[in-house]
């Protein structure tokens, strides 16, 4: 079989093996919190009371719930992106000749992707989180820390990246 026809087969089998094992990982950590959810652990009496500890191991389990969910999301993603054909024409849109114009096209990329969890990353801030009382964060101071983050690696990120093409 040709080198070429394998290479996506493997790819999305390696995508989907890595979200098995994510989602196995999961279900045991769920399995042992389940388990020694009963009592605060020996090292924490004393620091925790049991209704914080109660507390803590819902928050584990719906958090963990909602990790899977992500990441469920995140490998649909992934896989379309990477078998849609959706990648070469943006990449059709960049000057193949210049380093800097393929940092752009990888930064782009990126972006898009980042935009595309905004509202996963949004609803476990505001929803999941406030559920259980420990987000103290504002929307505006969240909204921001999106902003500076995308100035951050427009800045930082775009130059090192060209710097790293450079070399190869």
């Amino acid at each position: 079989m040709e080198l070429a026809k394998v290479i996506p087969f493997a790819a999305a089998a390696l995508i989907v093996a890595r979200w098995l094992a994510q989602l196995w990982l999961d279900r045991l950590n769920q399995r042992h919190v389940r388990a020694h959810a009963g009592a605060v652990p020996e090292a924490f009496r004393g620091v925790m009371d049991d209704a914080t500890y109660a507390k803590s191991v819902e928050y584990t389990l719906a958090n963990s719930r909602f990790s899977q969910f992500e990441s469920t999301f995140d490998l649909i993603v992934l896989l379309a992106v990477l078998f849609s054909g959706v990648l070469p024409c943006v990449f059709a849109q960049f000057n193949h000749q210049s380093v800097w114009a393929l940092a752009a096209f990888l930064f782009v990329v990126f972006v898009a992707l980042s935009f595309v969890s905004l509202p996963l990353q949004w609803w476990n801030q505001f929803r999941l989180e406030a559920r259980f009382g420990f987000n103290t964060s504002t929307q505006a101071t969240w909204w921001m820390d999106r902003v500076k983050g995308l100035l951050l690696g427009a800045v930082l990120g775009y130059p090192l990246l060209v710097l790293v093409l450079k070399c190869f």
